[in-house]
C-alpha cells in the first residue's frame, strides 16, 4: 500500500511542483542571487518533505497503525491546502501557455517576425498565477483557525401532515459526522454537548461517522461523548467510515470485524441506541412514532450497500409515523422515494457540505458537494416526503470549513 500510496504522491505533486516553479521564478527573478537561491532550496525542500511526510504516513497504513493525530490531522490538511492553491495557480499559467502556443502558431502560419507577447504580459500572467494562488490559501487557512469549531444551530419546523397531536411540538436535536479521530482534544465536543443541553430535546439523532477510520480514535471522548443525552434517548446509526473500511485491508476480515464489535459495544457505553437495520417504537396516547435506523448505504460504488430499509421497518404499522435514520443521502433518492411512500422524514449527514461554500439564506447556496449529491445540505421536499441533510459536527481530509460551518440542527414537528 505504502508503494502505491508514494507513487501516486510522486505522479500528482512533483508534476505541479514543477510547472508552479515557473511561476515562483518569473517573480523572483529581479530579486537578488542569495536570496533566489534560499527561495528555490525551500521550495524543492518542501516538495521532498511533502512526498517523505507521505511515506511516513503510508507506511503507518500498511502495518495497520494510526499515524500520530497531529500529523495526519494538520500537516497533512497543511500539505493538502498548499497543494490546491498551487493547482489553482497552475490554471492561470495554463491558460498563458495555450495563448502563447496560439499566437506562436499563429505567427509561424502567417510568417510574421513580430513579437509574440511582450515580456510585461508575461510578467502580469506569472504575477496572477501566484495572486490566485494566495487568495484561496489565505482563505482555506482562516477555515481551519477560525472556522471548524464555530458550531452553528439550526432550527428548523418539521411538518408532518398526518402527525398525531399528541407528538407535535417535539424537539429533536440531529448531529452527524463527529469524525473523532480529527479531534486533538475534547474541549470542542464539550461545546458540542453544552449547546445541546441548552436547546433541552427530547430526542437526539447521531446520523452516523463517530470516526475517521477505526473505533478507537473515539475512545478518548468516551466521558464527553457519554454526556449526550435527552429524556426520550439517543437514537444512533453507522456511517461509511465506522466499518473499518478504509483502514483495514480488503481481506482483513479478523480487523473489521473487531472494529464493528468495539464500534457496537462503545455506543451501548454512551448509552445510545444503535440502529443497525432495525427500529424503536415510541408510544403516547396510543399514537406511535417510529425512529427507524439502517446501516450504511450510498449510491456510488465504493461506499457500502449494508442497509436494508424492509428489514427495519419490519414490525411497523402501516399508520406509524416513520422517521428514517440514513448516513448517505442518496440513499433517500435511489431507494426511499420509490419504494418506502410511508417514510415521512429521512436524516442524513454524509456530505459536509464539502466544508466549503457560500450560504447567505434567502440569497445563494452553492458548494461543490451540490455536484455529487442531489441534496447536499438542509431541507429537501419530494412526493411529500421530506429529507434533512445535516451539514455535519466534525471534518476529514481538510480541517477546516470555509462558508459550510458545524451544525447542530434543532427540529420542531408540527
Amino acid at each position: 500500500m505504502s508503494l502505491y500510496f508514494i507513487l501516486a504522491g510522486v505522479l500528482i505533486i512533483l508534476p505541479i511542483d514543477f510547472y508552479y516553479y515557473r511561476a515562483v521564478k518569473k517573480i523572483t527573478e529581479n530579486f537578488t542571487p542569495p536570496i533566489r537561491k534560499t527561495i528555490k532550496i525551500s521550495y524543492w525542500l518542501f516538495t521532498i518533505a511533502t512526498l517523505v511526510f507521505m511515506l511516513f504516513v503510508a507506511s503507518y497504513f500498511n502495518s495497520n497503525e494510526v499515524p500520530p493525530k497531529f500529523a495526519r490531522v494538520y500537516l497533512f490538511g497543511i500539505i493538502l491546502i498548499i497543494l490546491l492553491s498551487k493547482l489553482i495557480g497552475c490554471v492561470f499559467i495554463i491558460l498563458h501557455d495555450f495563448k502563447s502556443l496560439i499566437l506562436f502558431a499563429s505567427h509561424k502560419l502567417l510568417h510574421q517576425k513580430t513579437k509574440i507577447y511582450s515580456p510585461s504580459r508575461r510578467q502580469f500572467l506569472k504575477k496572477s498565477a501566484i495572486i490566485a494562488s494566495i487568495i484561496p490559501f489565505g482563505a482555506l487557512m482562516y477555515g481551519v483557525v477560525k472556522s471548524a469549531f464555530d458550531y452553528t444551530i439550526h432550527y428548523q419546523k418539521l411538518k408532518i401532515s398526518r402527525l398525531p397531536n399528541v407528538f407535535k411540538g417535539l424537539k429533536i436535536i440531529q448531529i452527524s459526522d463527529i469524525h473523532s479521530g480529527s479531534f486533538l482534544s475534547d474541549d470542542p465536543l464539550k461545546e458540542v454537548v453544552q449547546i445541546i443541553k441548552e436547546q433541552q430535546p427530547d430526542i437526539i439523532f447521531f446520523t452516523g461517522d463517530l470516526v475517521n477510520e477505526i473505533t478507537e480514535e473515539a475512545i478518548p471522548f468516551i466521558d464527553t461523548l457519554k454526556q449526550i443525552s435527552a429524556p426520550m434517548g439517543v437514537y444512533s446509526i453507522l456511517g461509511n467510515h465506522d466499518y473499518g473500511d478504509y483502514f483495514y485491508q480488503k481481506n482483513d476480515l479478523e480487523g473489521k470485524k473487531h472494529n464493528y464489535k468495539l464500534m457496537k459495544a462503545l455506543h451501548k457505553k454512551l448509552g445510545w441506541k444503535l440502529l443497525l437495520n432495525e427500529h424503536h417504537i415510541i408510544k403516547r396516547n396510543n399514537e406511535r412514532l417510529a425512529i427507524i435506523g439502517v446501516e450504511n448505504w450510498g449510491s456510488q460504488a465504493r461506499f457500502q450497500k449494508y442497509g436494508d430499509i424492509n428489514k427495519a421497518k419490519k414490525g411497523c404499522l402501516d399508520n406509524d409515523i416513520k422517521l428514517l435514520l440514513s448516513h448517505d443521502p442518496s440513499h433517500w433518492e435511489m431507494e426511499v422515494i420509490p419504494y418506502h411512500p410511508d417514510i415521512d422524514v429521512t436524516f442524513s449527514g454524509h456530505t459536509h457540505g464539502m466544508q466549503f461554500g457560500i450560504e447567505i439564506p434567502g440569497f445563494i447556496k452553492w458548494s461543490p458537494s451540490q455536484y455529487l449529491y442531489k441534496n447536499w445540505a438542509g431541507l429537501y421536499n419530494k412526493e411529500n416526503q421530506q429529507i434533512y441533510v445535516n451539514r455535519g459536527i466534525g471534518f476529514i481530509g481538510y480541517p477546516g470549513r470555509v462558508g459550510i460551518l458545524p451544525e447542530i440542527t434543532v427540529f420542531e414537528l408540527s
